[in-house]
């Protein structure tokens, strides 16, 4: 009897165990399943079904000129890009996910400063999203301090 207790215990343990490390390898795998990477500076979200550059401007911009970067952006052989909603840069925040440079995005896309600028607008002020803290700031247009824009295609 206490021989099947024993084998009935290691029974559970190694399938609790087998479960677990299932879930370390799956986990990953199902968020990294999200994003299909096209190679050619080009990164599709399948969930949302948006195409994002794959990395940002790369340097400091204020919101006028960040449109016109997004309008006059050809990623991936593609002329119709354009700058992303509030809604759209909070649908790539994930706060169990970091990017290269630490930011909460998928590895896929590389954002070097923590916010990046959004479409929407309130008077002379431009909204912009914060990776780091999954969180919106409005900012006069003409800033151009370490705010970054990244293209977007589809959607609306």
């Amino acid at each position: 009897m206490a021989y099947q207790r024993l084998v009935s215990s290691r029974k559970i343990i190694v399938s609790a165990g087998f479960f677990l490390l299932m879930g370390l390898f799956a986990m990953p795998a199902m968020a990294l399943d999200r994003y299909m990477n096209h190679g050619e500076g080009t990164v599709t979200d399948t969930k949302t079904g948006l195409m994002w550059a794959a990395k940002d401007n790369g340097r400091p911009i204020n919101w006028k000129d960040a449109r016109a970067y997004c309008q006059k952006y050809s990623g991936g052989g593609h002329t119709d890009w354009r700058m992303p909603s509030l809604s759209e840069l909070a649908s790539l925040y994930d706060p169990e996910e970091k990017n290269k440079r630490g930011y909460h995005v998928t590895i896929f896309i590389d954002t070097s400063a923590s916010s990046c600028w959004a479409s929407e607008t309130r008077g002379f002020k431009a909204a912009r999203f914060n990776f780091t803290y999954g969180t919106v700031y409005w900012l006069r247009r003409p800033y151009a301090g370490p705010t970054r824009v990244l293209p977007v295609r589809g959607g609306h």
